[in-house]
């Protein structure tokens, strides 16, 4: 068993600066994030994807302009042990553009196409991420010259414009391809060293799909709220996502299982099949108000995601939910409005 990172003289968890410890760490109560009652939780998922290039500093800043709550991100562990904010495991040429070596003659150049895990920050900074814009969001706007940030700088930029701001930290852990990412130990200490560092700790929540992950968070840092990641993919029978727990041992109850895993939020993908919406005859809305009054009787907040379309923004928010993340927040903000 992994002892907390830090102990009082009483032999109680304490805190590192900036982390709240709960008022009881055997009674399972842990802070319990942004969601409160009365107040409804936007969340600008990599910042506002649907509106500039996500998971850079200036997409964070227009989430927060548009009146994000809260700021979605991913993180993962460079070659070197940086900790950077970008989702994707291979560096893909739809988002980054290589502008030169980080050294002459560097034998991994050109880093398109590489693990991020497998590149220093030095390469990763050489990489431009703001050039390019997806298709899928014709609204998107590009940021010319953006680099893939480090997460303190989201944090320190964020901080400077909004120190309200709270903070869903992604970490990024694939249980079925371990080599394209570090090992949920380093990487759950390195997020804990830069939110101390940073005296985030009161504003940040941690979340993985990979709950061996969050199993790793609670052990070493149980002042640490948790959201369980999930989706029909990854919450399922004989799934390699769930860490120690079993899909089987809780009849496929989602909310038992994050109960079960120490979490204070369940975050499911709004719908399934995944990726369809309201607008097609498949659809079926899984944070229906079923759902919500279980999680809500059993302790927990509902934050689904990515919910786009006005349609389906609607359906969530009127199912009661406590807040939900989408890459368009100006929308979800004018129909909370």
């Amino acid at each position: 068993m992994d002892a907390p990172r830090t102990t009082t003289s009483t032999g109680t968890p304490a805190s590192p600066a900036g982390l709240a410890a709960p008022a009881s760490v055997a009674g399972g109560a842990v802070p319990r994030g942004p969601w409160r009652p009365g107040f409804f939780d936007l969340e600008g998922h990599r910042g506002a994807r649907g509106l500039v290039v996500e998971n850079t500093v200036p997409s964070f800043l227009r989430a927060v302009a548009l009146g994000a709550s809260t700021l979605e991100l991913d993180v993962q562990l460079t070659a070197d042990g940086a900790l950077v904010v970008w989702h994707d495991p291979v560096v893909g040429a739809d988002k980054a553009v290589d502008t030169g070596p980080a050294v002459p003659a560097d034998t991994a150049f050109p880093y398109v196409g590489t693990p991020v895990v497998d590149l220093t920050l030095g390469q990763l900074s050489c990489l431009d991420v703001g050039r390019r814009t997806l298709p899928a969001f014709p609204g998107q706007q590009a940021r010319p010259g953006a680099r893939i940030p480090l997460l303190a700088e989201v944090l320190q930029a964020v901080g400077e414009v909004d120190p309200d701001v709270w903070f869903l930290v992604e970490i990024k852990c694939d249980p079925t391809r371990p080599e394209l990412s570090s090992t949920p130990e380093d990487l759950v200490g390195a997020v804990l060293d830069v939110v101390d560092a940073a005296g985030a700790g009161g504003r940040v929540v941690l979340e993985s799909f990979d709950w061996r992950v969050l199993e790793r968070a609670r052990r070493v840092a149980p002042q640490l709220p948790l959201a369980a990641l999930a989706s029909g993919r990854t919450f399922a029978p004989g799934s390699p996502w769930t860490g120690s727990l079993r899909y089987e041992d809780h009849d496929g109850d989602l909310v038992s299982a994050a109960v079960a895993l120490g979490a204070v939020a369940v975050a499911p993908a709004y719908a399934e099949p995944h990726g369809t919406t309201a607008a097609d005859p498949r659809f079926r809305l899984v944070t229906d108000r079923e759902f919500v009054d279980r999680a809500h009787a059993a302790g927990l907040a509902v934050v689904p995601w990515t919910v786009n379309t006005e349609r389906d923004l609607a359906l969530v928010i009127e199912a009661g939910v406590d807040g939900l993340i989408t890459d368009y927040p100006d929308r979800a903000a004018r129909l909370l409005r």
